[in-house]
């Protein structure tokens, strides 16, 4: 059963990619227009330009090929450069040392030395290797050779980024919202799960887990980071983006998640206040019922708050509405610790009490 899984998993794979616009599907489109733009710049330099060793224009088509069609222009500019720059070292090298050995040895130090550049990239490694190959096939001795590896790596650089810009260009259209609105959910799913454990009086059973919970919301954070950088940057460059049809990721979503990063310090703050109360020894500072009823529903509506800031489609109306009653929840539960709580349970909600209260501070002031 195993080893049929296993076999079918490719087949599986090609078919949800052919069905869906996720991230499957950008993997394969990235993929069939790599191949695309090899066989474009292998016909152009081998069969109309006769180049004699053509297999370095889909070998630079393919790298270039990247996810952005910025991301493309940016590589094949970078990889044009490093490609001038091994030819230059190769064709250097052999006209100042004779011996094969000793030229293959000195151009495979000098382009490594000279890849480190930062301003390469990635594409830095290959200045050293691309010499190596230079040298090793014989045509660092001829500058009509050294020529045309030029012309053949400029046309593959040119083919394949010309693919990308005009065939589906990439726009990364839904992951922002996606990665942003998942965040929220996580959030605030954590915070309606403190105030179920509350209510239940189920502290000491889940704090840890709360603790974990809050520790893994920063993955959140990262990858809805991601996902807005990559819809800017899918953007930059991009033809598709001028069409009405096409809806494109904008700065909206960069705010709810600036909000939103903030607040992932002050959830852990309060899990970590939530583990300190459940370690406490003496149970006069635990909040008795009424106090963790009124905390708890203190939670929720913080809760309800960070759903409607994570989506940037909520009416203001209701944002406005949910802030104010989670800020009328926290005045009350101040006045109540002020005025009737014993001090025990006090001092035990008072360590909870500021992490929601910035919490709720950073969702105002954005």
């Amino acid at each position: 059963m195993r080893i049929r899984q296993s076999l079918s998993a490719p087949v599986a794979w090609l078919g949800r990619a052919a069905r869906y616009n996720g991230t499957e599907r950008g993997a394969f489109a990235q993929s069939a227009k790599a191949a695309i733009a090899a066989v474009i710049s292998w016909v152009i330099a081998a069969e109309l330009l006769s180049l004699p060793q053509p297999f370095l224009a889909p070998y630079t088509a393919v790298f270039v090929v990247e996810a952005t069609v910025y991301r493309s222009v940016r590589y094949a500019a970078q990889q044009l450069a490093a490609i001038v720059g091994a030819v230059v070292v190769a064709g250097v090298t052999n006209l100042l040392i004779p011996s094969t050995i000793a030229s293959i040895g000195v151009a495979t130090l000098a382009g490594l030395l000279i890849g480190q550049w930062h301003r390469l990239g990635s594409s830095g490694p290959w200045v050293g290797i691309t010499a190596l190959v230079i040298i090793t096939f014989g045509t660092s001795t001829s500058a009509p050779l050294l020529l045309d590896r030029l012309l053949e790596s400029a046309l593959g650089v040119a083919v394949g980024t010309f693919v990308n810009a005009v065939l589906f260009p990439p726009v990364y259209a839904g992951g922002a919202r996606e990665a942003v609105q998942r965040l929220a959910d996580r959030l605030a799913e954590l915070l309606t799960g403190v105030a179920e454990g509350l209510r239940r009086d189920e502290v000491a059973d889940r704090a840890q887990d709360w603790v974990s919970e809050a520790e893994h919301v920063e993955r959140f954070v990262v990858q809805a980071e991601q996902a807005v950088q990559w819809g800017q940057e899918s953007r930059r460059l991009n033809i598709r983006t001028h069409s009405s049809r096409v809806k494109v990721p904008d700065d909206q979503y960069r705010f709810p998640l600036a909000t939103l990063r903030s607040l992932a310090p002050y959830v852990r703050q309060l899990t970590d206040a939530l583990r300190a109360m459940a370690d406490e020894e003496l149970p006069s500072r635990h909040p008795g019922e009424d106090e963790r009823r009124r905390f708890a529903e203190l939670l929720d509506a913080v809760a309800r708050t960070v759903r409607l800031r994570g989506d940037p489609e909520a009416s203001e109306e209701d944002l406005t509405k949910s802030l104010e009653d989670s800020r009328e929840r926290l005045d009350e539960l101040d006045g109540y610790l002020t005025a009737d709580s014993p001090i025990g349970p006090a001092m035990g909600l008072v360590g909870m009490l500021i992490p929601v209260r910035r919490t709720l501070r950073e969702l105002e002031a954005r």
